[in-house]
């Protein structure tokens, strides 16, 4: 059982906790509704994984407009069993 905690940048004002959220398959992982809610964007074009083991902290990625801009979905525990394409910055 892996799980993914939802991210909210510090902007963003709310009274609800951040969703953390258990999932067995990349296709579970991206048919939770805050997830599913980043690929309804018009220029949508995938979702990747940044993996960091340095700080351990491996974040699911909205990647739009060909890669080129890109938002944090929310940390996934272990992005090992996760089927996604390797996140890698773009220039815009």
């Amino acid at each position: 059982m892996n799980k993914i905690k939802q991210y909210r940048p510090n902007l963003v004002t709310t009274t609800e906790e951040n969703k953390i959220v258990s999932f067995e398959t990349t296709e579970e992982l991206l048919n939770i509704d805050f997830v599913k809610n980043f690929s309804n964007r018009d220029n949508f074009y995938r979702f990747s994984l940044s993996i960091d083991n340095y700080f351990n902290q491996h974040s699911l990625m909205a990647e739009y407009d060909e890669g080129r801009e890109w938002w944090v979905v929310g940390f996934i525990d272990n992005p090992l069993e996760v089927n996604l394409p390797k996140w890698m910055p773009k220039e815009k």
